[in-house]
């Protein structure tokens, strides 16, 4: 009773105050989005044999159709669908409605979790090219013999990813936000894919359901300074028992100060990866930004340790990241850098160096 009640007690109370009120005007939608695109030359090691191209073009971008209506008792009713700006496997990405007060906020459907909206990681200089929260991962995702090359280093708590899900969002009070987020399932996917349609399987070996998020995190500006801190926690529960497999855990930490133009920022993740045994991953990155009339310069680094059980190793992976950006005018952007990869292994074949210069645009629309 206590799982369904997580997700129905704020939906009755969204229903009894949205019941009082009648729209003042249907919903319109608008456009916003994004895109970016960049040319990158890149020197890696072979993997297992396999050689991958000196020069390629990359781009990533979203149309996002908006819309929202205020109702009579001042009630915010909204939707969002985003819409992949070239084909590809999830054509739709995130998509959600949401009924925002002054109580909070609720919001149901395809959309990243709590905490990791809230969390907060290494600043980049870079557009799409943060080491802990790329848009490009410019290194080729080969795999060695065990299947263990080719993971970008990531502090956000992204194992639900846009599942279908419900949140809340607390107001903020005295510079703290709190967020709740329930996923009943993953059986739906976690990417465009999570709008299924009839009753999900269930009771499927490994994998996990009932996924309780919970974010935290604390925004405010004390005199010149400006500090954000966040907090994540995950907990899931396997449907069926498997082999190896354990609950879903996985907790963030992460931190901004900025002061004078600068922004300092680091964070740290642990995930159990739903493994039993020590499975973990551990990584953690820091960063430092300098913001000057329309110029930002900066430099970051990440570090990804993955642990395997059954004497089968360890891998680590690091990442370095210089780069700069100029304002050419609203919302577009002009973007150069480089990044450099080094992958280490108990195993020889999980072992890689990698340069990476790129240069490219981002806009924002």
């Amino acid at each position: 009773m206590k799982k369904i009640l997580i997700g129905t007690t704020a939906l009755v109370a969204v229903g009894l105050v949205a019941g009082q009120a009648s729209a003042a005007e249907k919903i319109k939608l608008g456009l916003g989005g994004y895109y970016q695109s960049f040319f990158k030359i890149t020197d890696q090691d072979e993997v297992n044999g396999v050689e991958y191209r000196s020069d390629e073009m990359v781009q990533e971008g979203e149309i996002h159709f908006l819309g929202e209506t205020v109702l009579d008792n001042g009630l915010k009713v909204g939707v969002q669908v985003q819409l992949e700006g070239y084909t590809t496997g999830d054509q739709i990405d995130e998509h959600y409605v949401y009924f925002d007060g002054s109580w909070g906020r609720v919001l149901l459907g395809a959309e990243n979790s709590a905490p990791y909206l809230m969390h907060y990681a290494a600043p980049s200089a870079i557009a799409g090219h943060g080491v802990s929260s790329p848009n490009f991962f410019n290194f080729s995702t080969g795999t060695n013999l065990a299947g263990r090359v080719g993971q970008a280093p990531s502090t956000l708590i992204n194992n639900t990813s846009d599942a279908n899900k419900l949140t809340y969002f607390t107001p903020r009070m005295a510079g703290f936000q709190l967020g709740l987020s329930y996923t009943p399932s993953l059986a739906g996917g976690t990417g465009g894919s999570s709008g299924s349609y009839g009753n999900l399987t269930d009771n499927v070996p490994g994998r996990q359901e009932q996924i309780v998020e919970v974010g935290l995190n604390y925004v405010n500006k004390l005199g010149p300074v400006d500090l954000a801190v966040s907090g994540g926690y995950l907990k899931g529960s396997l449907e069926a028992d498997a082999v190896g497999a354990d609950d879903l855990q996985v907790w963030s930490l992460g931190l901004n100060v900025g002061f004078s133009g600068f922004t300092f920022g680091g964070s740290y993740i642990n995930d159990n990866r739903g493994l039993d045994g020590n499975n973990d991953i551990k990584g953690w990155d820091v960063g430092l930004v300098y913001a000057f009339g329309p110029y930002k310069v900066g430099a970051a680094y990440a570090n990804s340790q993955r642990e395997f059980d059954g004497g089968r190793g360890d891998d680590e992976l690091k990442m370095y990241e210089i780069g700069g950006q100029y304002a050419m005018g609203p919302g577009i952007s002009l973007n150069a850098g480089v990044q450099f990869l080094d992958a280490d292994s108990d195993l020889a074949s999980g072992r890689q160096d990698g340069t990476s210069f790129l240069i490219g645009t981002a806009l924002s629309f």
